[in-house]
């Protein structure tokens, strides 16, 4: 039954049709600022709009599809837009606010920064959506999940948070019992890393295998964004696949359901580890439907893997549609499961590329993806930043191991030694790769922040697929017709 619904799923231009939908429409919503679908009302309507389209198969069902899809988004955005409203209010006024604490706090210099969500506001302590940035002083002891109580002046917010406040005063803070126990879980594991691999390299390692970013310095974190590698430090895509992977390996031996259940475990408490950010919900999502199209025997489409997962991911926050991570996230898979193929069918033809030769197309395909959001936000991109990815990410799977031995074997005498020192060695040639590359300057080139020319590189990318698809169309429709002279020909 689940291979017959998937196949259903999966061959239904229905379900695509509702994920432009929800794309389309939670861009319209944010633009346009669209507020008044937010009564429940609405997702019946949808869900009713959906069921007609579904069991009527026709094309002109696929407009039913994709303005379900719009209506879809239209409520999830107005609940959003609604709470933003509700925070604006307390711009520029002291205000006390009481939430949870999302994701991982980040301290350096500058103190620590959190994000607060199932935000209360006000005297009457009134609860609403969105999220709010928070510079505290230096607190080392914050941490993910707990409820805190602020006090202090609220500021206009930037990007996906609807507010921002800075160093405000603590008026109670607690940690549920028994609170979050993955992370408990995973604060052990990495002490047991720490107490092995020194510093920088073990804040390195902990930033490939957990996701942890506390610990990067400002200068390696500045050379990783300049080489384009900040990827490799973000949980997503490429650290699921490689734990999949194994999991698949070990596991599959045994059956193949038994390879999918554990691999989705393993996907599922390695997201609950690092935390529900945008990239790793992207990553995790599209890990477990490529698993499910693996399990059945079937290959979905890229390009409607992409559509789906995007709307899937709007729907539990249509802020992340701005949201850099979530974006980057999406352009460089797009670009290794897109660009990619077209590049080694370019230079390969039906031959498949060697190894470094298939890292060097997939790198130059994912770079070519993310270039216009890199310019678009940082301003700059590296000319060697290729060459960078080269030297570090077919090392990645092997560092990430090895880090991962290092806390499994700690306190095994003899092995926690030569597994922590192979470790230390490998992530020393990472740091020692970004740090001479991102000081490379002349290699860099810089622009204004913040330009919208920069998007006119997805335009010419378009183009060049449209004139591409052009050709091959007029090939085949010429192709046919010689077929049919020659048929015509023999009778």
């Amino acid at each position: 039954m689940l291979k017959k619904l998937w196949s259903d799923l999966h061959q239904s231009y229905f379900v695509v049709a509702l994920a432009v939908g929800i794309i389309v429409g939670t861009i319209l919503a944010l633009v346009f600022r669209i507020n008044y679908f937010a009564s429940p009302v609405w997702i019946l309507f949808s869900v009713l709009l959906l069921l007609w389209a579904f069991f009527k198969p026709r094309l002109a069902f696929l407009v039913i599809a994709l303005i379900a899809g719009m209506i879809l988004a239209f409520f999830r955005a107005s609940n959003e837009l609604r709470g933003e409203d509700y925070i604006r209010q307390f711009y520029d006024k002291e205000v006390e606010i009481a939430g949870v604490v999302n994701g991982d706090p980040e301290t350096d210099e500058k103190g620590t920064k959190i994000k607060i969500g199932n935000l209360k506001l006000g005297e009457e302590k009134r609860e609403t959506s969105g999220n709010i940035f928070v510079t505290l002083k230096e607190n080392e002891e914050i941490a993910r999940s707990d409820e805190v109580v602020l006090s202090g002046k609220m500021m206009n917010g930037f990007g996906i948070y609807a507010g921002y406040m800075y160093q405000p005063r603590i008026v109670r803070w607690q940690r549920p019992e028994p609170g979050d126990l993955v992370l408990k879980i995973r604060n052990i594991f990495a002490e047991r890393i720490r107490k092995l691999i020194p510093e920088p390299e073990v804040n390195l390692g902990l930033s490939y295998l957990l996701g942890m970013r506390t610990g990067l310095s400002d200068e390696l974190d500045e050379n990783l964004r300049t080489v384009g590698l900040v990827h490799i430090v973000v949980a997503s895509g490429a650290h699921l696949s490689i734990l999949v992977e194994i999991a698949r390996k070990i596991f599959g031996k045994i059956s193949r359901f038994a390879g999918l259940l554990f691999s989705a475990i393993l996907i599922i408490v390695f997201m609950a580890m690092v935390g529900w950010t945008p990239s790793i919900m992207r990553a995790g999502i599209m890990m477990i439907l490529t698993l499910l199209a693996w399990y059945v025997g079937r290959k979905i489409a890229p390009w409607r893997l992409i559509v789906m997962v995007a709307a899937g991911t709007l729907m539990v926050n249509p802020g992340f549609i701005i949201n850099l991570g979530w974006l980057l996230s999406f352009a460089s898979f797009s670009g290794i499961m897109i660009l990619g193929p077209v590049f080694q069918k370019m230079f390969y033809g039906n031959h498949k590329p060697g190894f470094l030769a298939g890292v060097v197309l997939t790198t130059v395909a994912a770079t070519l993806m993310t270039l216009p959001i890199a310019l678009y936000y940082y301003g700059q991109i590296s000319l060697i930043s290729v060459v960078a990815n080269l030297l570090i990410l077919p090392t990645l799977p092997y560092a990430m191991g090895l880090v991962f031995l290092t806390g499994a074997c700690a306190e095994i005498p003899g092995v926690e030694i030569v597994v922590s020192f192979l470790a230390t060695k490998l992530l020393d040639f990472h740091i020692l790769v970004v740090n001479f590359f991102g000081e490379r300057k002349e290699f860099l080139i810089q622009t204004d922040t913040y330009q919208p020319w920069a998007f006119l590189i997805y335009g010419i990318i378009i183009l060049s697929f449209g004139i591409r698809f052009f050709r091959k169309s007029k090939r085949r429709k010429m192709g046919n017709k010689e077929k049919q002279k020659c048929d015509r020909i023999k009778a």
